[in-house]
């Protein structure tokens, strides 16, 4: 991919959403995603490994699920830190590990025990090296293991939004906000209008997606870099006969795709 372009905090932003945001109920609106796309009544027994783990969300959302080990790990040491602090606000359990490492670092990921589930949301397409990424985090997979994935869908769009996002990157903490303004406008205010709807109840009723928050997101999106995104069709062939993965799960949504996989000859 073209790596030009200054890389976005992403740390900084989770650390403002915990900070501003973070809520029970956004919590067990984050848990309730999990378990539905994995199709599980919980996680009692399992292990969960949080691959950029980014807020620390969704490995609070797995201890609420039961999960019997979670490790969350993430390259941004603000999203450690913001992690290591939705753990402290949960009592600091014994069975939660956070690190900072990279998933594009080979020592470090043979140095993580393989996992029942290995979710990476939203992450792998941030790295720079989206299939490198892809293939370290398949090979976590314990045995019965899935792969929990969400990816950014290309479209007609992405030339235009990585454009957008090396602007976003290079702008000033004003001319930041007037593209924030903008955004909110063209993409959710008019929009929603058009529709009937009232776009404030609309954004008021955003957290109901995952436990978010839209100028959380927002921001992610404006100023994601790097970032890479692939045809769904692509990434099924290439963790079929790359990784030897079979599509159990898919959910399509406004920019990523949500993927399940698990090695069908590991399948109990």
């Amino acid at each position: 991919m073209d790596d030009s372009g200054r890389a976005f905090r992403f740390g900084k932003n989770w650390d403002l959403f915990i900070r501003r945001a973070l809520s029970n109920e956004r919590i067990c609106i984050s848990r309730e995603h999990i378990l539905k796309f994995l199709e599980l009544p919980d996680l009692a027994g399992k292990y969960f490994l949080d691959v950029g783990c980014g807020s620390g969300i969704s490995s609070r959302a797995a201890l609420e699920a039961g999960a019997a080990k979670i490790v969350s790990f993430d390259s941004d040491p603000d999203s450690v830190t913001t992690t290591e602090r939705v753990r402290e606000m949960s009592g600091y359990p014994p069975h939660w590990t956070v690190l900072h490492g990279s998933i594009l670092d080979e020592a470090f990921v043979s140095s993580i025990e393989p996992a029942d589930i290995v979710y990476a949301w939203g992450v792998l397409h941030h790295t720079g090296q989206m299939w490198k990424a892809i293939e370290y985090a398949a090979s976590l997979l314990g045995e019965r293991g899935v792969f929990y994935v969400a990816l950014y869908t290309r479209s007609s769009k992405s030339d235009y939004w990585v454009k957008m996002k090396k602007r976003y990157n290079s702008a000033s903490a004003f001319r930041k906000r007037l593209m924030e303004a903008h955004y909110i406008l063209r993409h959710t205010v008019l929009p929603q209008l058009i529709r009937g709807k009232n776009p404030r109840r609309w954004i008021k009723h955003y957290k109901s997606m995952r436990g978010m928050s839209y100028l959380t997101d927002l921001r992610d999106w404006l100023g994601g870099w790097p970032y890479e995104d692939a045809k769904i069709e692509d990434v099924v062939r290439f963790c079929r006969k790359k990784l030897n993965l079979e599509l159990i799960n898919i959910s399509t949504g406004e920019a990523n795709t949500e993927y399940l996989f698990h090695r069908p000859d590991e399948k109990g």
